[in-house]
């Protein structure tokens, strides 16, 4: 037998027994339907007619009232009305009996009723001819008549009206029974179904069980040997004796796995071997991979960078570039290639934004130079680092820390207020104690207001808030107002401040107030830590950029802080008081906003080198016109 007869099979079971307990539900649920309808063509009718016969009998003994009160006219009117609907509803009960004692019940009405029309024509009859005559003898009389509808008349309307009730509650309660027997019914036939239901169920869940492990053993055995094979293991053979499509598809799996032993024992196997290898560590990488040869053309895409680029039949053979269509991908590769070193792209500029699956996440480039065992260039490894959890961390980070500054500055001022208050002698004249621990406190309130306004402008700059707002200046007029402000405060600590910048220097590009800041805290920085002799800033173009480097004379920073130096809040043990260590994580955050580099050299006892670097306007030669064009 075939898979797909098996298959077939198993799905017939199934819809026979979904046919036979929907047929049995809809059979049961008809018999329900007749049940119903029973109920209404037997009882309904009569209770409706036994209830519309209680109102028409009323309405008749009002008609009675009305005669008393001498409304003659209108009493007739009513009576003959109501008189008409009552035996027109006696008459559909009488023609509707289908209970026991029903027929003694519409005979004892009838007879009632006769009675009840006799006494009540006579009744109006009586009324009518006392209205014709006169004096006291009419009063009388109708006394005497008041007293007939109390002692005659209205107790035959009240056994008449009791004998409808009767009825009513006849066919009333004959109702609740046959609703009840319904519902028995029903329920027992609920619970047949339910077991039938179950019955089905079980039996449908023993042959699913049983065809499952008929169809599924053999493709376990299948997938075992497989898994076998995989793990080096080419003599395992696959044991399947069914004649069907997976015993045909054993068969030439064992004839697959013969060929593959001896393609394995042979030295293209063992090649071929050592690239599947290579190939699939490549694919089970979670974060993208591009491969590409010595002329920086695609040769390789792993299954994430595939979700990005595309597919890697459409894009071998292209550029990187072109593949990427970015320039931060193609330069890192070109950089490896052309250093012969690896190139890992570090800081927030360097973060490359790229759309996966509809979302945006943010990717650090990390490019590795391949080489043979002879140490020729054979092309780069281009891995995008996954970063989009970091930076979400450090989004809420920064979030948390602009929010805190912001709502700590209140209440600072007001202390940095009550402080200046207090030594102004506001509220008294201070003693020298009093004075001497509040200008401590005076110059910890600085301290933090300094604290918080960085936190506040680092805050604005991570989250692009602070974009540069580029202009075109001189390099040298930049340095050497930058530090104008600074030489004195260099000079009274006796050091010397320097600035070595040629005036053919060309011009830059940049936002004047943010690198003059950053220019600031690096001699404000290598103040701090320098105690003697002399602090030199200079600046020289290089490889299309302006580089500008702050060096000191200081006491150096040790090898292990160097790689961390730029995080925030990093401070080196010893350091003089002051600081509280987001000066350079500031200035590396506006640097990288130019779309420049910051880097540090140091020997401790020696000294320090900071050096940044900044974009070009316009080249050298014209560096000249556009000076005197300003």
């Amino acid at each position: 037998m075939s898979l797909r007869t098996k298959l077939l099979a198993s799905y017939l079971v199934f819809i026979i027994a979904l046919v036979v307990l929907g047929g049995c539900s809809a059979w049961r649920l008809r018999e329900m339907g007749g049940v119903s309808r029973r109920i209404i063509s037997n009882n309904y009718d009569s209770v409706v007619a036994a209830q519309e016969m209680k109102e028409s009998l009323e309405r008749q003994d009002s008609a009675a009232l009305f005669a008393l009160l001498g409304a003659h006219g209108r009493a007739m009117t009513q009576m003959r009305e109501h008189r008409a609907r009552f035996d027109t509803n006696f008459q559909k009960a009488s023609n509707n009996i289908t209970e026991i004692g029903e027929p003694q019940a519409l005979e004892t009405i009838r007879r009632d009723r006769d009675g009840y029309y006799q006494m009540f024509d006579a009744f109006l009859d009586r009324l009518n001819s006392v209205d014709a005559g006169e004096g006291p003898q009419v009063r009388r009389e109708e006394v005497s008549e008041r007293n007939e509808y109390f002692t005659r008349l209205e107790p035959q309307f009240n056994k008449l009206r009791a004998d409808c009730e009767h009825l009513l509650q006849l066919n009333q309660r004959a109702m609740l029974a046959k609703s009840e027997a319904a519902a028995g019914v029903a329920q027992l036939w609920f619970y047949r179904t339910l077991l039938m239901a179950g019955l089905l169920v079980g039996a449908g869940l023993m042959l699913a069980f049983f065809l499952a492990n008929r169809i599924v053993e053999p493709l376990r055995q299948l997938t075992a040997t497989t898994a076998r094979m995989a793990g080096g293991d080419l003599d395992a053979r696959v044991m399947v004796s069914s004649r069907d499509e997976v015993g045909v598809l054993a068969a030439e799996y064992n004839r697959m796995a013969e060929r593959i032993r001896e393609l394995r024992s042979s030295d293209m196997g063992k090649l071929l071997v050592a690239q599947q290898t290579t190939e699939a560590a490549i694919d089970s990488l979670y974060d993208p991979v591009i491969i590409t040869d010595g002329e920086g053309c695609v040769t390789k895409l792993n299954p994430a960078a595939e979700e990005i680029f595309g597919s890697e039949k459409e894009n071998a053979g292209k550029h990187v570039g072109e593949v990427s269509r970015d320039a931060h991908i193609a330069g890192a590769v070109a950089e490896a290639m052309e250093s012969q070193r690896p190139v890992a792209s570090e800081g927030m500029s360097s973060v490359l934004p790229l759309a996966v699956d509809g979302s945006e996440r943010a990717y650090r480039v990390r490019t590795t130079p391949m080489r043979d065992s002879g140490s020729r260039l054979l092309g780069a490894v281009t891995l995008l680092e996954d970063i989009t959890h970091l930076r979400e961390i450090d989004r809420l980070k920064s979030e948390f820390i602009a929010t805190a500054s912001h709502e700590l500055r209140t209440p600072l001022t007001s202390v940095q207020m009550g402080v200046h208050l207090l030594l102004e002698g506001a509220l008294g004249e201070l003693t020298d104690s009093q004075n001497e621990v509040l200008q401590a406190c005076r110059q910890d309130c600085e301290r933090l207001d300094k604290l918080m306004r960085d936190l506040l402008d680092l805050s604005r700059i991570e989250a692009s808030e602070s974009r540069p707002q580029l202009v075109t200046v001189s390099a040298r007029e930049l340095l050497t107002t930058a530090v104008k402000a600074l030489r004195t405060e260099v000079e009274t600590k006796g050091l010397q401040l320097s600035v070595d910048a040629p005036v053919e220097l060309p011009w830059v590009r940049v936002d004047r107030v943010q690198i003059e800041r950053v220019i600031s805290n690096l001699v404000i920085n290598a103040l701090r830590h320098t105690k003697h002799g002399e602090i030199k800033i200079s600046a020289e173009p290089r490889d299309g950029h302006m580089v500008v480097s702050v060096r000191d004379t200081g006491s150096g920073i040790p090898t292990e802080y160097l790689p961390h130096i730029f995080d925030k809040f990093v401070q080196v043990p010893d350091a003089p008081t002051g600081g509280v260590g987001l000066g350079l994580t500031i200035s590396k955050s506006i640097v990288e906003a130019h779309g420049g580099k910051i880097s540090v050299q140091s020997q401790v006892g020696r000294g320090t080198v900071f050096t940044f670097t900044l974009p070009l306007a316009v080249t050298e030669s014209n560096g000249a016109t556009q000076k005197e064009s300003e």
